[in-house]
């Protein structure tokens, strides 16, 4: 794996001839000395060349990518159809150039004919498809809500921000004005804001489809796009504006295609197709947008005053603003489900961690705690319990007789003590009991109900189970004594009155 990682770092011819061919496009343009027809044809040719490029390169990834799953089959298929855009860019243009030899002058050969606006038409649409089938990460509902949010707040900051840079056509405002302004921002600003909504979507998807490099470079060149299709079309014919133009758009399909040139270089070499995104609370995507409009708000009100362009960046600042509240309203409801969750959690572990599993009674260490505190306020008295021939239980009747005759055992003590004294489940079947504080009438009687709840016979399912138990007491009634020594003199007691049990069968059965 390291080998080949490491020969994809080094300098890739093509890559370094694609860099190349933007610097000297710059010079070239920007020196100038050229006629209008010759930049016009330069354009035509190295628009073909570098959307070549990124044809064959998207095609070798859609060929090499082999991970398996629905990732790697949206990842192919992407890649497949960001190849097929590629090849109708190729076609459009070189009807285009076809035109520009025509006539190189015209402002059709500047700007674009319309077979190769409908070629550029169709190659945004399969190359957002593409993205727009790419699945995004598991997430609850709650997050997949806020994504949601997030991917509105960036398209209504998109959508202010291209209102603001379109020129309406001229003309009498009639019906045929009115479907020429639709097809001109459906054509433009609108298929550029689809792209958009297709990379924001993938970013705040969780899941990218490039990898880090790949995905830089074709988020710059989506932003540097949507601005030159922004750019008024007299700009393009203005001798003045026209070579610099060219240049970005060339500057743009080459970062494309050296994006795909590095994805393919990276999947030939074995790293992943997609890099999956960084778990994360919170996006600043959304929040940049907000700002971004509300700054171009207070410049437009600066310098052009309360006109309709600046009622419309208004209108996006305020509708950025709530989507951004309602953001946030979403966030902290997550964080109250959050906490709540947390503090059934919290419960559930002290639950666990304080209790018995089986018969849901304070375990050793909740109750050498309550002893300890007990011991602190004041007297208090322990009964220490353990069933009697419990084993020959298990052995006659299975685990699971065992089991519930446990869980009886543990009810009956709750019905002999108060809601405040404690009953425990040490271990096996030793349980214990403590009460605080009381009277020794109290105490007696405590202790003769335990005797009579843990006599006789228990019915577990089908079968009648016999119960007995021997029970020891110790008392502490100045707190000198710490809980486990109380523990231990309740425990000698408890053996004491079982050996005095079995003298007193072996008697009887002499």
């Amino acid at each position: 794996m390291w080998r080949p990682l490491s020969r994809a770092r080094r300098a890739d011819p093509l890559i370094a001839a694609l860099v190349a061919l933007l610097v000297a496009t710059h010079v070239g343009f920007g020196l100038g000395g050229f006629s209008t027809g010759s930049q016009v044809v330069a354009f035509w040719l190295l628009m073909i060349a570098v959307q070549a490029s990124f044809t064959v390169s998207a095609r070798r990834v859609a060929t090499h990518l082999t991970r398996s799953g629905p990732e790697g089959a949206a990842g192919r298929a992407m890649w497949r159809m960001f190849a097929l855009a590629g090849v109708v860019l190729v076609l459009g243009n070189v009807w285009q150039l076809g035109i520009v030899l025509r006539d190189p002058l015209s402002v059709d050969a500047a700007i674009g004919s319309d077979p190769q606006l409908a070629s550029l038409v169709l190659a945004m649409a399969l190359i957002v498809a593409g993205l727009l089938r790419y699945p995004m990460a598991e997430m609850r509902a709650a997050e997949r809500f806020r994504m949601r949010i997030d991917v509105a707040t960036v398209m209504a900051a998109a959508t202010t921000f291209g209102l603001w840079v379109s020129d309406l056509p001229s003309g009498p405002r009639n019906a045929g004005w009115v479907l020429h302004t639709a097809t001109m921002m459906l054509v433009q600003p609108g298929l550029f804001l689809v792209a958009v909504f297709a990379v924001v979507k993938i970013v705040l998807g969780g899941q990218s489809a490039f990898v880090r490099t790949a995905g830089l470079l074709s988020g710059t060149t989506a932003v540097l796009q949507a601005v030159l299709q922004a750019v008024p079309v007299p700009y393009y014919v203005a001798p003045a504006t026209m070579p610099w133009l060219f240049a970005a758009n060339v500057l743009a399909s080459g970062l494309i295609a050296i994006a795909a040139r590095v994805q393919e270089r990276q999947v030939r070499a074995g790293a992943r197709d997609a890099t999956p995104g960084a778990a994360r609370p919170y996006s600043l995507l959304p929040y940049g947008a907000m700002a971004a409009v509300w700054l171009l708000a207070v410049a437009v009100l600066a310098r052009l005053g309360l006109d309709l362009r600046a009622w419309v960046v208004l209108g996006g600042s305020m509708t950025t603003t709530v989507l951004v509240v309602a953001r946030q309203v979403a966030a902290f409801r997550h964080i109250a489900e959050l906490l709540r969750e947390r503090d059934e959690l919290t419960a559930q572990l002290t639950e666990m961690a304080f209790h018995d599993a089986l018969t849901t009674l304070a375990n050793r260490g909740l109750f050498m705690q309550r002893l300890e505190e007990a011991l602190a306020a004041g007297p208090a008295t322990v009964f220490l319990i353990d069933l009697d021939d419990f084993k020959p239980v298990n052995d006659a009747y299975g685990h699971a007789t065992g089991d519930g005759l446990l869980i009886e055992v543990g009810r009956r003590l709750r019905g002999c003590v108060r809601a405040d004294d404690t009953v425990a489940r040490l271990g096996g079947d030793e349980f214990a009991v403590l009460i605080r504080d009381v009277s020794d009438d109290r105490r007696l009687q405590v202790a003769d109900d335990l005797a009579v709840a843990l006599h006789g016979s228990v019915r577990v399912g089908a079968v009648e189970v016999p119960l007995s138990a021997s029970i020891g007491m110790a008392i502490e009634r100045h707190g000198g004594r710490d809980p486990d020594s109380l523990l231990h003199e309740a425990d000698m007691a408890m053996y004491a009155t079982k050996e005095r049990r079995r003298n007193l069968l072996g008697s009887d059965f002499a």
